[in-house]
């Protein structure tokens, strides 16, 4: 007998945190630029994203690798990773000044 699937939307909504490898159906060696999801190269060139579980199983059925380190369950963010207007307007206003006083170098020697 199977057992009945929780379909809680809270577990619909949980995110894994992901490593995603171009599998046996890579066509090209830009596979991972049709992955449509947010994603960054890691220091060991693997891609690494947040999935959802729509996510997941778009991505297994596309034939590509997927494997998940851990799951991040929905919730609030803590309200002091929430940076304020102000305090972001602080930061930028100090990161310009210090670019007025000390312009970098440019790319190109004229």
């Amino acid at each position: 007998m199977d057992e009945p699937q929780d379909t809680n939307p809270a577990l619909l909504n949980t995110r894994f945190e992901a490593t995603i490898y171009p599998g046996r159906k890579a066509e090209t060696k830009n596979w991972a630029d049709d992955l449509n999801v947010d994603r960054v190269p890691d220091r060991e060139g693997e891609v690494r994203a947040l999935l959802t579980v729509n996510d997941v199983v778009r991505l297994l059925e596309q034939g590509l690798e997927v494997r998940l380190t851990r799951a991040h369950a929905p919730g609030p963010l803590d309200p002091e990773l929430i940076e304020t207007d102000e305090s972001f307007q602080r930061w930028l206003d100090e990161k310009v000044e210090a670019l007025k006083t000390t312009p970098p170098k440019p790319f190109i020697e004229p």
